[in-house]
């Protein structure tokens, strides 16, 4: 009988339990569910906000980045935009000055002096003193002549420098497109530079009065093309000037001469301050043995002072001294104030 109820209250509450869970599981396993994505759902939300936050704080300071560069560019761009545009205008107003110069013969003598000067006070002379612009002198025959530079010796000799520049043919040449008419303008180019020198040498310089100069004068050409065009169409150009008397020579070799009489320039003031210091050095010598004999004398009167100092401190002691102290026995001299004996000063052994 037990067992029998036992047996039906297992099946009418598997019934029942099966029921519940029929009706009731369902709604509950959905609400798990939509409880449990929603806390997911939440929690990948917050994750990707985080996230998206952080990237964007990265995107913008990566554009704030960027518009710095940017500004920085713009700014280097403008600037070196402008600079470039200042030294194109620079180049092409120094361009168009070259050209005027080229075809204008008295900017071409300018720049050649102009250069020469630069040249001299870069090896190293002084104006005025170691060399003159455009000192007109005369000649012998009366004749007055102003080269561009004297420039003095050491040996109180001047050498004779005088600048030419003939560029307008070599400027006609290389502007030609034609090879042959190129040449020919090349040739006159050389010509006319060898006219020049030729000129040169019949104004004779150095018959300058109370000058002494060498018996050539120096042309100096400014510009090496220039110089080694015409070389090149005359190749016995320096030879047949030299025949003049005058020594056709670019800025190289000019500026090697004036080393070399700097370098003598240098040499001479060693040699002079030499002179100096010998005589001088005879001079404080001849003082220095006066200076000796004074200090002798004054070593001697010392001596001659310390024994008589010495006798007096003797006599004192031996023959006063004593006479004193008997009438200071006597009563007589007041006993308040006694002698004192006096000490001598000891002499020490000195070579004489």
């Amino acid at each position: 009988m037990y067992i029998l109820e036992i047996i039906l209250a297992f099946v009418v509450g598997a019934i029942v339990g099966g029921f519940v869970a029929i009706k009731i599981l369902p709604g509950f396993l959905k609400s798990i569910f939509r409880d449990t994505a929603t806390d997911a759902l939440t929690e990948a939300t917050q994750e990707v906000r985080g996230e998206q936050d952080q990237y964007e704080k990265d995107i913008a300071t990566a554009l704030k980045e960027l518009g710095t560069a940017l500004n920085t560019a713009t700014t280097t761009w403008k600037t070196n935009t402008e600079s470039l545009t200042n030294q194109v205008g620079n180049l092409i107003k120094s361009h168009t000055q070259w050209a005027e110069a080229l075809s204008n013969p008295q900017e071409q003598g300018a720049l050649a002096e102009e250069s020469l000067k630069v040249m001299l006070q870069t090896a190293g002379f002084t104006k005025d003193i170691n060399f003159k612009l455009q000192k007109t002198e005369t000649t012998d025959e009366g004749k007055k002549v102003r080269p561009d530079v004297y420039v003095y010796t050491p040996d109180e000799g001047v050498i004779i420098i005088d600048s030419k520049a003939p560029m307008k043919l070599f400027r006609e040449a290389i502007e030609m497109d034609n090879e042959e008419q190129k040449q020919k303008k090349f040739k006159k180019h050389a010509k006319k530079v060898l006219d020049h020198a030729k000129k040169l040498g019949e104004k004779d310089y150095t018959q300058v009065v109370g000058n002494k100069t060498p018996d050539f004068v120096i042309m100096y050409m400014p510009n090496v093309a220039v110089y080694m065009s015409a070389v090149d169409q005359i190749p016995d150009l320096v030879e047949q000037a030299a025949k003049n008397r005058v020594m056709i020579c670019p800025p190289a070799l000019v500026y090697a001469a004036l080393k070399t009489i700097m370098l003598n320039w240098q040499q001479k003031k060693m040699y002079e301050n030499a002179a100096l210091i010998e005589n001088q050095a005879k001079v404080i010598h001849h003082r220095l043995h006066t200076f000796i004999d004074h200090f002798k004398k004054s070593a001697k009167n010392l001596r001659d002072a310390n024994k008589n100092y010495n006798k007096s401190i003797s006599s004192w002691n031996h023959n006063l001294m004593p006479a004193f102290r008997t009438l200071e026995d006597m009563g007589v001299a007041d006993k308040t104030r006694e002698l004192e004996h006096l000490d001598q000063i000891e002499e020490e052994a000195h070579d004489d």
